[in-house]
């Protein structure tokens, strides 16, 4: 590569090689190209470095890892840079496991002595473990050149974790993690790594149920893609394409799931030297190589392309060289994260507004069926001492009716040859008879009347309390949208002018690339930073 060669480390500040290294660097050069395959090495810490697959042990005086493994002290602390530059070439295969354990000083994890003990005790995420490697095991292309890998092993790493941090428990992408770390070494290894790797690479935040730490991650490289990739963004945007649904898996298993194996333990190697930051260069790096295809996709056909990365599985230098041309700039990203933590501390008051308001609004209709109910019971006792009454007044004019006709019968039969007077007089009683059952009758059927009024009035003031309800509800919802929609504007016009201010940015660039002397381009070589913060 050209950004990763031999001048690019002497050229380090600060730290110089000798020509002896210089000639182990290049034996480590040639080794590199005779390696075809990443067998699992026999060995720990302080053992034996030997390649299972041949009988060919590796002389560490025959190349300039000697130099890294037996004088680490003074390498992590004088010669950071070389480290750098030597795990970004990649790590020979059969030094993996001893390069990955010193960088990670897995041999000072305080919980190794406990690893038995934690197999002997239960977890509750042993089924949902169980589960994930019945269906990635078989499948997944990890697994399948590594015969020496079982179920069993990659079960009890991921359960004793579990057990250790019952907070975090078991996640998903781990499983790639931890079966890489089961290629290159022992079991108890592979878990004391695994448990730096949680500490101190930020992956314990990002396995985090609360979703945090990947938020931040996703926001962080979006803001990437916005600046160097802006039609691609704008296009994500038009497109409703979120970054998170490709992104994400690549944060949780530093592209062990997206990747060819060649090509990720690349990456590993590099994630174990300088932490996340080689995620964000190698995802922007995939983006850029591929924005002119993903540009003509809807979002079904840009996921299946970000998801068929095997084209870099036979260069995988290209894939490291590309990432090191990609702008990373640490005080940017610092700023991302106050952009993003300044985002959900407003999302989060906001939802504590939305809670309380919820609180009251559902203590507010609860008073109010209260208060309906109590209504209700109300004017329903007063409606059924109305019609008792007039149940009452119905059965005393039936009785006066029967009275009054018992009466005319009588009547009627002692007057066998009534006078004119008692004609008249009949007469008479039998019109006033007449007269008080139709007043009765008339009473009857206003008490009838009423009744039925009563209980239309009812249905009523039950349908105008419900009318108000829903329309106060109406105008909440109209008050709202009308916020949104204010809010909305206000975001167009930032947008507006942010693009208009990127504009002017833009050609700024253009009028000073066009003025300045071409001696004056900046070296496109590649920075070399310390781990993410």
């Amino acid at each position: 590569m050209d950004s990763l060669t031999v001048s690019s480390l002497s050229s380090t500040p600060g730290s110089e090689l000798s020509t002896d290294e210089m000639k182990l660097l290049a034996k480590l050069e040639e080794q590199n190209r005779l390696l075809e395959t990443d067998s699992k090495s026999l060995y720990s810490v302080n053992g034996v470095l030997r390649n299972p697959t041949s009988p060919k042990t590796f002389s560490l005086e025959e190349n300039i890892w000697e130099n890294v493994i037996n004088e680490w002290e003074d390498w992590s602390k004088r010669k950071v840079g070389q480290i750098k530059v030597l795990t970004r070439r990649g790590v020979p295969a059969h030094l993996r496991a001893m390069v990955w354990q010193l960088l990670c000083d897995s041999g000072n994890v305080s919980v190794r002595p406990q690893y038995s003990d934690l197999l002997k005790s239960s977890s509750p995420s042993e089924t949902l473990i169980h589960r994930d490697l019945t269906r990635t095991f078989p499948h997944h292309q990890l697994f399948h050149n590594h015969q020496s890998i079982s179920k069993e092993t990659l079960f009890n790493v991921l359960k004793a974790y579990s057990v250790l941090d019952q907070e975090i428990g078991y996640c998903k992408g781990s499983v790639f993690i931890v079966g890489l770390l089961l290629t290159q070494m022992a079991e108890e290894e592979a878990f004391c790594v695994f448990v730096r790797l949680m500490k101190d690479f930020r992956m314990r935040e990002l396995y985090k149920s609360s979703r945090d730490e990947l938020g931040c991650c996703i926001y962080q490289f979006d803001s990437m893609i916005k600046e160097q990739l802006p039609e691609l963004h704008s296009h994500f945007q038009t497109q409703g394409f979120q970054t998170s649904v490709f992104s994400s898996s690549w944060f949780y298993s530093i592209f062990l799931s997206s990747l060819p194996i060649s090509a990720a333990m690349r990456i590993f190697d590099i994630f174990m030297c300088e932490g996340l930051e080689i995620v964000f260069r190698v995802g922007l790096a995939v983006l850029d190589m591929k924005q002119t295809e993903l540009i003509k996709l809807d979002n079904e056909g840009m996921m299946k392309c970000l998801q068929n990365l095997e084209s870099w599985e036979s260069n995988p230098d290209l894939m490291i060289e590309a990432a090191y041309q990609i702008k990373y700039n640490g005080s940017q990203m610092k700023q991302f994260r106050k952009d993003y933590e300044a985002i959900k501390a407003k999302e989060l008051e906001e939802q504590e507004e939305l809670k309380g308001l919820c609180s009251e609004n559902k203590h507010l209709k609860h008073r109010l069926a209260i208060l309906e109910r109590r209504c209700s019971e109300k004017l329903v006792s007063q409606l059924r001492k109305e019609l008792e009454k007039t149940q009452l007044n119905i059965a005393s004019s039936q009785n006066a009716l029967k009275e009054m006709q018992a009466n005319t019968s009588q009547l009627e039969e002692i007057s066998a040859a009534p006078d004119e007077h008692s004609v008249l007089y009949l007469r008479t009683e039998l019109i006033s008879c007449r007269l008080r059952e139709a007043e009765a009758l008339t009473e009857l059927k206003q008490l009838k009347n009423h009744i039925k009024d009563m209980d239309e009035k009812l249905q009523n003031e039950i349908h105008r309390n419900q009318l108000k309800r829903t329309e106060a509800h109406v105008s909440s919802q109209r008050d709202h949208l009308q916020e949104l929609t204010s809010h909305n504007k206000d975001l167009h016009s930032q947008l507006q002018q942010i693009r208009c201010h990127f504009l002017a940015v833009q050609n700024k660039i253009q009028t000073f690339s066009k003025c300045a002397p071409s001696s004056c381009q900046p070296s496109t070589s590649a920075s070399l930073e310390h781990k993410d913060t």
